[in-house]
């Protein structure tokens, strides 16, 4: 997995959950440097400017975050990215089953976590994705 041209973004409101999942991702070696973003709105901004047909990008997303809420964030990305291939991954502390349900109703949503990611959720995810993430 050297050609790293996937981006991963991580979109939360908690400085210290970007930190973790950061460093998850990269000891995991998911990704050597994947994007942190605690507003969602520059998180909204930056997938928009980048949305091209060569663009890749794995988005690890709360749900509740003030002014853009995950599920906001979604419906914008659902309705305004044309061109970049987007998957997404909802990693939340909300235990409310609708947002389980909620989920599925989103064709750019691939899985659902709990906080805080763990080793074993980036060990499986490169199995079922690696070839998509390396390239």
């Amino acid at each position: 997995m050297s050609d790293f041209s996937t981006n991963v973004l991580i979109v939360d409101d908690d400085p210290a959950v970007l930190f973790l999942h950061k460093v998850i991702i990269k000891g995991g070696k998911l990704h050597p440097a994947p994007l942190t973003f605690a507003d969602p709105e520059a998180a909204l901004t930056h997938i928009l400017d980048h949305d091209s047909p060569l663009s890749r990008m794995l988005i690890f997303l709360d749900i509740n975050m003030p002014r853009l809420s995950g599920w906001e964030l979604l419906d914008q990305l659902e309705s305004q990215v044309n061109h970049a291939d987007v998957k997404v991954i909802m990693v939340t502390s909300s235990l409310d089953k609708s947002d389980r349900v909620k989920a599925k109703e989103y064709r750019l949503i691939m899985d659902f976590w709990e906080k805080p990611l763990t080793d074993e959720n980036i060990s499986e995810l490169i199995e079922k994705i690696g070839d998509w993430i390396g390239g």
